[in-house]
């Protein structure tokens, strides 16, 4: 079972539950059931008590009526809640799924959201949080309307001022719990802010550990997480402390309420009605009767009541999952991906971006030819990497479109397309193991001789033999116990594992010293011959070997033509004097 097998946005709770709908009816039909059956049983308690009080012999019969209810009833809600159970397990358990799914695909988009910490914290704690509604809150809508309907016709059937009087105080119970609900939910909300800060930073300390060991670092990190979960356990009990008011006021009215039916059928017993002195309006039977339903009666206002804050917490979860579901990742096609080097043009070409940035890239009019290579400079967020990342297609375009040979992009297969890529990012990811580990990840059949190979070639066979354990080496996560200059190199070596036509570099040499830069450009440029290359870069120094350079300043390419023309060109004078300072 999954939701929304066409990974359509989700737009609502309601239409979280539509996979297991039937499921949840069935629920709701099971608790309908015993409302009829607990209606019966009180009937059947008050003969009883009737037959008991006048001191008539009590049919074997109706003992036995009774007892066969007594277990029914308790065994039919035992379904329902097992019923709900199940349906908002196999809900999460989807929900959770298309989530990971969506976050997948949207490939660097997801960083528009949050980090990777909170993400992890939505997945597991935000679609937990959707369980109680899922099982308690949606069948209790139902519920709260049939069966008070079902008590108030028999309550009506033996006394109509008893049933109007239900009726009548009904409305007050949701009332109240909307208006104390209200408060729980902004609460919930800020709540939910909170964990997902909380887990952010927990997960990035736990990434960081090593390093913040060698910096002897520890106190502070640990001044910092216990200030954070006092915060959160602050607001936890303020969350808490609303749920128990609403909770009570909801108690109080409805015991009102019940005492207000009590005192009517109890001085009706006694004749002492105002407008009916000295007249018994409602004998013993159905006065019992009615008293033993009111409290029914309000049995299920006061459940939604209580679950209302389910629902409450739900929607805050709700509301932190939404905009995974509207990130506008691009899905592809099934076309498949070019082997070949082609040609690749930009079409008018346009990225929406976030609610912080209005575009990422606006008319991207470019071509690339196969094998050509191609500098994409300017300042920092003047749009380079988008221009590297839209080749990946992880976003849908805005408008305009790319071309690879005579196919859009976005009807490619483009995971087929991804590894006909070499994409190297400014931050690339390690992952917790050996180096050797970490290089097979681009071809897990390479040999001892194919690693040293791409080494050499990258330039970081001098460092990584240097060390004592060699390709055994342990990294930690995120690469801490090398330099930033050595990961690049590493991250260089990785990728030439993988035979690609297209190579899409991102600032690969940043965080080399200034006379490694210069070896570093001299071994790309005879790697990447007679491949297609990409290489986002803010200095333009030792690349004269490039067949073209675009300068791009707020997403719009301003100029195009050789390394020393777009040297000259003042836009891009003003930029390198802002990123030299």
């Amino acid at each position: 079972m999954r939701v929304n097998k066409d990974l359509t946005p989700v737009l609502s709770l309601r239409q979280i539950v539509q996979s297991e709908k039937s499921r949840l009816h069935l629920a709701i039909a099971l608790g309908a059931t015993a409302a009829l059956l607990m209606i019966w049983q009180c009937w059947l308690l008050a003969t009883l008590c009737d037959l008991a009080l006048h001191q008539q012999p009590i049919p074997s019969s109706l003992l036995l009526h009774i007892l066969v209810l007594w277990l029914l009833r308790p065994l039919l809600l035992a379904a329902k809640d097992l019923l709900g159970l199940s349906a908002s397990q196999n809900i999460c358990t989807s929900v959770r799924h298309q989530l990971l799914q969506l976050i997948s695909q949207a490939g660097p988009l997801r960083q528009r959201i949050a980090s990777d910490g909170d993400l992890s914290t939505r997945l597991l704690e935000q679609v937990d949080a959707l369980a109680p509604y899922i099982s308690r809150y949606y069948p209790q809508l139902y519920l709260v309307v049939l069966c008070p309907l079902f008590i108030s016709v028999a309550v009506a059937t033996q006394s109509l001022l008893a049933a109007l009087l239900l009726l009548a105080t009904a409305p007050l119970i949701p009332l109240f719990m909307i208006l104390l609900g209200k408060r729980a939910a902004q609460a919930s909300q800020q709540q939910v802010q909170a964990l997902g800060l909380l887990g952010g930073r927990f997960l990035e300390f736990l990434r960081g550990a090593a390093l913040i060991r060698q910096l002897q670092a520890e106190p502070l990190v640990l001044n910092r997480l216990n200030n954070a979960s006092e915060d959160y356990r602050n607001r936890t009990m303020s969350v808490l402390s609303k749920a128990f008011l609403s909770g009570a006021v909801l108690e109080l009215f409805a015991s009102l309420a019940i005492a207000l039916v009590a005192l009517y059928l109890g001085l009706g017993l006694l004749g002492e009605l105002p407008w009916a002195k000295a007249e018994i309006l409602v004998s013993y039977q159905p006065a019992l009767f009615i008293l033993l339903m009111a409290p029914e009666f309000y049995a299920p206002l006061r459940q939604l009541g209580s679950d209302y804050h389910a629902k409450a917490q739900a929607e805050a979860a709700f509301a932190s999952l939404a905009p995974i579901w509207t990130l506008p990742f691009c899905r592809g096609g099934d076309s498949p991906a070019p082997t070949e080097a082609v040609c690749i043009e930009f079409q008018q070409f346009s990225l929406q971006g976030s609610e912080h940035r209005a575009a990422l890239l606006t008319d991207i009019q470019a071509k690339v030819l196969p094998a050509q290579r191609i500098a994409l400079t300017g300042p920092s967020g003047a749009g380079k990497t988008s221009v590297l990342e839209s080749l990946l297609g992880f976003q849908q375009p805005a408008q305009g479109q790319i071309k690879i040979g005579d196919q859009k992009l976005t009807d490619l297969n483009l995971a087929q397309w991804r590894q006909q890529l070499l994409y190297l990012s400014q931050q690339s990811q390690w992952l917790s193991g050996s180096l050797r580990s970490n290089l097979l990840v681009a071809k897990p059949s390479a040999t001892d001789a194919e690693l040293k190979l791409v080494l050499q070639q990258a330039l970081c066979a001098d460092f990584v033999f240097a060390l004592p354990a060699g390709l055994d080496t342990v990294l930690a996560e995120s690469g801490i116990g090398l330099s930033g200059g050595q990961l690049q190199r590493l991250a260089l070596a990785r990728a030439l594992l993988k035979q690609s036509w297209c190579w899409l570099l991102d600032e690969p040499a940043s965080m080399l010293p200034k006379e490694q830069q210069q070896h570093y450009f001299q071994q790309l440029e005879q790697l990447s011959r007679g491949k297609t290359l990409l290489l986002a870069t803010h200095q333009l120094q030792q690349l004269d070997w490039l067949d073209q350079v675009w300068l791009i300043v707020q997403g719009q390419i301003v100029a195009k033509g050789t390394v020393t023309e777009i040297q000259a060109h003042p836009l891009y004078q003003a930029s390198y004097a802002q990123e030299s300072q």
